[in-house]
């Protein structure tokens, strides 16, 4: 016969209560506690959901679908104000769902030893909170739920399918496995981990079968035998919603602008897919990542669930070799969990890419989180078996002290992972430096930057009812860099050509050839055009710089504000905080901080800028690895490649290189000559500039390029009838050309 005690195993009144309570104030913890504003590492999505720039890939299309309806609904200022709160109440469940998992799994385990009322009416239900908590004030959730995002949404598919399962095991009727194969298919066209948890249920179930008749749980008889398994109709139930899910997902990447921005086929978006998986399998963790992760978040679980059930089974006391390993997991699981942020020095460090996944990292919590709970309980019980006589029905002293011990030591750990004001601050200032940007900008629709805030700089534009376009002036050469940088131009247009070609080439035209083509556009980077062609600086305010629209009142202005931002920044250097920051945080502000010390460079005011230089450990890296990843880049091209990219970039120094190589092949190359005339054109040494560029007019007679830097070469060496014949001509090719005209006017003014 079934145990009378057993009956207590099925979830009650308090424990759906309790994992409300620590639900709801998780939740209030991470709406009131949490780093205020996006995280840069959200900015990305975010800005495709709210339809500012087009997907890269597939994933997360489900999240996608989500949050593009909030923002086409809402409109992007309310919409990401409501991403906290959204991210906020989602962390919330998945902290419930966390209690209500470990009261399942413990209510299991511990059938397998002596039932006994402390145990089941206090002990169980104390270390599922436990559990919770830890699950609550964990680095990993702490990140992926101040904002809704995608790692969030599949750890709550995945803590939701976990729950169903154990409910069946628990209540039984078939009914209940539909949904969570429907949850598991939904969550396997996200992610291919999630592919693992059918197998996973279906041998736990196998496994475990004869045990849970027996009376595991309440009701068994409501439970089929493995063989009898409605396994045809889950099949296909599964089958069905991963259908539907990669559907929603390529039709919501199309809806967005995914195909067309990436260059793909309609037909070849399904079998990019297997391309999908892999990325996300290689951007969760590199191969160390994935030891150390699998050896501190999931070693231990697997070790305490074989210790667990012959500890509490045992009519001796808890013999001590087992002991010391229940205490070395736990230890380990505790470092998981983000007790010591010194000890995850594979997760959070700002040096490391070790582990990536914010989805993962969230799944090694939850299995430490168990692993805590149940060397907890196991411990628990060895003082209600030997402190606790069968006949008291409360606890003995030992097992009195464990709860307001273990509980001052989880609020602790909460205390402790509450953000602290210096990462608050940082996210302040990026926030408050983003917002003085586009204020600077005045009037313009378009800035040239160097790519490395963008999508927050067009967020903040857009949530303050501003149009602001980033132009990335060192973005690639793929299909999908190309759409970022055309997107603001209308198709056909002489614009959007020239920023196919590349942001350079559209500075070029602007600030050189169209008139008035810099009157809508800011500059924070690129003034080397500007310093070639011997043209005064555009005027420049604290963190952008126009060649017109900007007034001494508002360049003051700018510069007091972009100060007060340095001045915060040499605050947030003295801390010793910086490290509880995110790595993208982190790097943001840095950024920051490089834009700052260029601007004050550019006014003189040189003490500032060394300050913020010598501070900004994360400038020299990203330094070098531009420095690296340009030598790298030109390393892989053929000469004839290398020189086209180096014109297009109007880089002569590194077109000289390359020209040579190919003037060794073919010495009236035209490109070839053209790049080594210009490069001796920039260093003044005329006589050489004009011998290859003349080379360039044997099989390119009518270039107007080449005829107007004659043009400029023969005045300057005083031949001016040729200068204006050269002019000339390069008129009657460019007859629109403000340069060309500016060449001939110029070679008019100075003969005799």
């Amino acid at each position: 016969m079934r145990d009378a005690t057993i009956i207590r195993d099925k979830l009650t009144v308090r424990d759906f209560a309790l994992a409300t309570a620590v639900g709801l104030a998780s939740f209030a913890a991470f709406l009131l506690l949490s780093v205020p504003g996006l995280d840069p590492s959200q900015w990305g999505e975010v800005a495709v959901a709210a339809r500012l720039r087009p997907p890269q890939a597939i994933f997360p299309g489900l999240w996608r679908a989500l949050t593009w309806g909030l923002f086409s609904t809402c409109g992007i200022p309310i919409a990401v104000k409501a991403l906290a709160v959204i991210g906020a109440a989602v962390g919330g469940m998945c902290v419930s769902l966390s209690y209500l998992i470990m009261r399942y799994a413990l209510a299991f385990l511990t059938r397998f030893g002596e039932s006994h009322a402390v145990w089941d009416n206090r002990i169980c239900p104390f270390f599922s909170l436990v559990a919770a908590l830890f699950v609550a004030v964990a680095d990993p959730v702490w990140r992926i739920a101040q904002t809704f995002s995608p790692e969030e949404l599949r750890l709550f598919m995945l803590l939701l399918a976990v729950f169903l399962w154990l409910r069946w095991l628990s209540c039984g009727n078939d009914w209940r496995l539909y949904p969570l194969v429907t949850i598991v298919g939904f969550m396997s066209a996200e992610t291919p981990f999630a592919f693992l948890l059918p197998p996973l249920f279906i041998f736990g179930y196998f496994r475990y079968w004869r045990r849970i008749v027996d009376g595991v749980f309440v009701e068994p008889e409501k439970l089929p035998d493995p063989d009898q398994l409605p396994r045809w109709r889950m099949f296909f139930l599964f089958l069905g919603s991963l259908g539907l899910a990669v559907w929603l997902n390529a039709s919501v990447f199309t809806a967005l602008g995914g195909v067309s921005a990436n260059g793909w086929h309609m037909n070849d978006i399904y079998f990019r897919y297997g391309a999908g998986y892999w990325r996300v399998l290689a951007g969760a963790s590199t191969l160390a990542g994935w030891a150390l992760g699998l050896g501190f978040g999931l070693f231990p679980l697997v070790v305490v669930l074989r210790l667990f059930p012959t500890s509490i089974g045992d009519d001796r006391p808890l013999r001590f070799q087992r002991g010391v390993v229940l205490v070395f997991v736990c230890a380990l699981a505790v470092m998981q969990c983000g007790a010591f942020p010194a000890a995850c020095f594979w997760s959070f460090m700002k040096d490391s890419v070790a582990v990536n996944s914010g989805f993962l990292l969230s799944f090694y919590v939850l299995c430490s989180s168990a692993t805590i709970a149940f060397v907890g309980a196991a411990f628990a019980f060895e003082c209600q078996r030997v402190y606790l006589p069968d006949s008291i029905a409360r606890p003995g002293l030992k097992l009195r002290a464990l709860v307001p011990v273990l509980a001052i030591g989880v609020f602790a750990l909460a205390a402790a992972h509450v953000p602290k004001a210096v990462e608050t601050e940082m996210q302040r200032i990026v926030r408050d430096a983003l917002q003085e940007t586009v204020r600077e900008c005045g009037g313009a629709r378009w800035i040239f930057t160097d790519g490395r805030l963008d999508e927050g700089l067009e967020l903040t534009a857009a949530s303050m009812g501003r149009e602001l376009w980033a132009l990335n002036m060192m973005s690639g050469a793929s299909r999908w860099d190309q759409a970022v940088r055309v997107r603001s131009f209308p198709a056909g247009s002489a614009d959007r050509d020239n920023a196919e070609i590349g942001v350079p080439m559209l500075m070029r035209v602007w600030a050189g050839e169209k008139p008035g083509g810099m009157d809508e556009a800011a500059i924070q980077l690129g003034f080397e055009f500007w310093k070639r062609e011997g043209k005064p600086l555009p005027k420049a305010s604290g963190l952008v710089a126009r060649e017109k629209g900007i007034g001494d009142e508002e360049a003051a202005r700018g510069i007091e504000a972009a100060n007060a931002l340095a001045e915060r920044m040499f605050a947030i250097e003295t801390s010793k905080d910086r490290v509880q920051a995110s790595p993208a945080l982190s790097d943001a502000l840095s950024s920051v901080a490089w834009r700052l010390s260029r601007f004050a460079r550019l006014r003189n005011d040189e003490t500032t800028a060394d300050r913020l230089d010598r501070s900004n450990t994360a400038l020299k890296r990203m330094l070098s690895v531009v420095e690296y990843e340009r030598q790298r880049t030109f390393m892989q091209l053929t000469p004839r490649e290398g020189l086209r990219i180096a014109l297009r970039r109007a880089d002569f120094i590194e077109a000289r290189r390359y020209a040579a190589a190919v003037l060794r092949s073919d010495e009236e190359d035209p490109e070839a000559n053209f790049g080594m005339g210009m490069s001796y054109l920039r260093e003044d040494r005329m006589q050489d500039a004009e011998f290859y560029l003349r080379r360039c007019l044997i099989r390119r007679p009518d270039e107007p390029a080449v005829l107007n830097n004659l043009s400029i070469i023969c005045r300057k060496g005083r031949r001016y009838d040729e200068a204006e014949e050269l002019a000339r001509h390069a008129l009657k090719m460019l007859p629109d050309s403000p340069e060309v005209r500016q060449t001939l006017k110029d070679a008019l003014d100075k003969a005799p």
